[in-house]
């Protein structure tokens, strides 16, 4: 008899504990990912989601973020998370060990209960990876800094923006600075120039700030016009493939004018010699 109880209550314990196993570590950053997502990024998930979760290349945004950890998830943790988002409610998501602490306080147009949300306006630019070719480190040979930047590229293809903030570094106040950005495909390779040509005062050790973000730039929250002199922009009035498959931009002083008369220009390699 006292065999048959002890058997008894270990099978209870195995049970209890299997019901309540702690969900995969991966599945416990992604549900935490999503929990930190606002109304409008969780909207964007939940339609991308409902849209058949496509493979998300490069991600940036915060949504794009959390649906490349849903992507990598395993098969049965993705699809617990997916059918929760999809509507059919969060059993397959308890049967994977995660609590409601872990997904959250229910969200709308996902969990029953909850008040419908808003469908979010989708942003028609997407923002681009704005990346130095070099590692850095040191004064450049241009003596112009560059502080921060966005490169942001229309969703139709019709337009892209680049923008940067600056200090000139040299003794000397600049009067003309050249920056060119190339805007690059998700292999790296080129696709096509953009050229700011700022021209104006540009004093030692001064920074010209423009907009400090792509979200600052696209929700209009700093209409500052001096901002919008540290952009380029290129409109179409039909879409441009290189616009389209832009994924990541680059960056390069290529002439700098000083008050003083003397500019500067990236030394021009010598031609190889022939054998």
């Amino acid at each position: 008899m006292a065999l048959a109880l002890c058997l008894a209550l270990a099978w209870q314990i195995v049970n209890v504990h299997s019901a309540t196993a702690d969900p995969s570590y991966a599945l416990g950053q992604a549900l935490g990912s999503l929990r930190a997502l606002g109304p409008t990024s969780f909207g964007y998930v939940v339609q991308w989601a409902r849209n058949g979760a496509p493979q998300v290349n490069l991600p940036i945004q915060d949504y794009e973020r959390a649906e490349a950890q849903i992507l990598n998830l395993s098969s049965s943790d993705r699809q617990a998370v997916l059918l929760w988002l999809q509507g059919s409610g969060r059993s397959a998501l308890y049967a994977r060990g995660a609590t409601d602490d872990q997904i959250g306080p229910p969200r709308p147009g996902v969990d029953s209960g909850a008040s419908p949300a808003p469908s979010p306006t989708p942003n028609p630019w997407r923002d681009l990876k704005l990346a130095s070719m070099t590692l850095g480190g040191g004064t450049p040979p241009s003596n112009i800094v560059i502080l921060n930047g966005f490169v942001a590229a229309k969703r139709d293809g019709t337009s892209a923006v680049a923008c940067v903030s600056l200090k000139n570094v040299a003794a000397v106040a600049a009067t003309r600075i050249v920056v060119n950005f190339s805007l690059l495909d998700a292999n790296g390779e080129l696709l096509a120039p953009l050229t700011l040509d700022r021209r104006g005062m540009f004093s030692p050790n001064i920074a010209i700030h423009t907009y400090p973000s792509f979200d600052a730039w696209s929700s209009g929250q700093y209409p500052n016009r001096d901002y919008a002199n540290g952009c380029t922009r290129v409109d179409n009035g039909v879409a441009a493939v290189p616009i389209l498959k832009a994924r990541l931009a680059t960056y390069k002083v290529t002439r700098v004018e000083y008050a003083d008369g003397s500019a500067w220009t990236p030394a021009t390699p010598a031609p190889e010699s022939s054998p």
